[in-house]
């Protein structure tokens, strides 16, 4: 693990960048804390594509048996809200 100052950072990030490929590197401020440098690699996602996938499937046989919510006219977002998590109670 490399730790380097925000200022050293700022400095030499090409560097880090490039070190951060192979290394863990740790970001280190007085004011904001420490943060560590990854690299988003192509395949990265906060949910994998096969669980999307099942969630989108759902969704729309749900849609298309007729199992939706509907807000109605003038009703505010927090009014349709409220009225949802009033429902599955």
């Amino acid at each position: 693990m490399v730790v380097v100052s925000s200022r050293d950072f700022r400095s030499n990030q090409r560097k880090y960048f490039d070190l951060a490929r192979t290394n863990d590197v740790v970001i280190t401020s007085r004011t904001h804390g420490s943060y560590r440098l990854v690299p988003i690699k192509e395949d990265d996602t906060l949910i994998d594509a096969a669980t999307l996938d099942a969630k989108i499937r759902k969704g729309i046989a749900e849609y298309e048996q007729g199992k939706v919510h509907r807000m109605t006219e003038g009703e505010s977002m927090e009014a349709f809200l409220d009225r949802l998590s009033e429902e599955e109670a």
